[in-house]
């Protein structure tokens, strides 16, 4: 049986409550010609103060990176957001003073309780 749209809700709340410490900014680009053909860019806050939680990953086995001529694991962070939040591939994340690419978002939970990103650190 499903849940109910009311504890869905309740759900939502509770996650954010129990088990988002962190906040973030989320941000988004702007780009400008340079009179050139090309442009710069310059980042922005779109969202500040959003709920999350920040969990790092280190993958060892078929994730491996080549830096400074040595092998060495694939790191990344995983973001847990509140359902709802307007995140997509284009953004960036910011935690206190670290800022992270996006580099995958899934919002497709089950009851859409939260949402998922992926990112690695600038």
């Amino acid at each position: 049986m499903l849940p109910s749209d009311d504890e869905i809700t309740r759900l939502r709340a509770d996650l954010e409550s129990a088990v988002l410490p962190d906040t973030a900014n989320i941000l988004t680009v702007t780009r400008t010609s340079d009179g050139q053909g090309g442009f710069t860019e310059s980042w922005g806050t779109a969202t500040t103060n959003v709920a999350c939680k920040v969990s790092q990953f280190t993958q060892t086995s078929g994730g491996e990176v080549l830096a400074g001529g040595a092998i060495r694991p694939y790191t990344f962070w995983q973001f847990t957001f509140p359902h709802g939040t307007q995140l997509t591939a284009a953004n960036r994340i910011e935690v206190g003073t670290i800022t992270y690419s996006v580099s995958a978002v899934d919002p497709g939970k089950s009851w859409g309780a939260c949402l998922r990103a992926r990112g690695v650190k600038l």
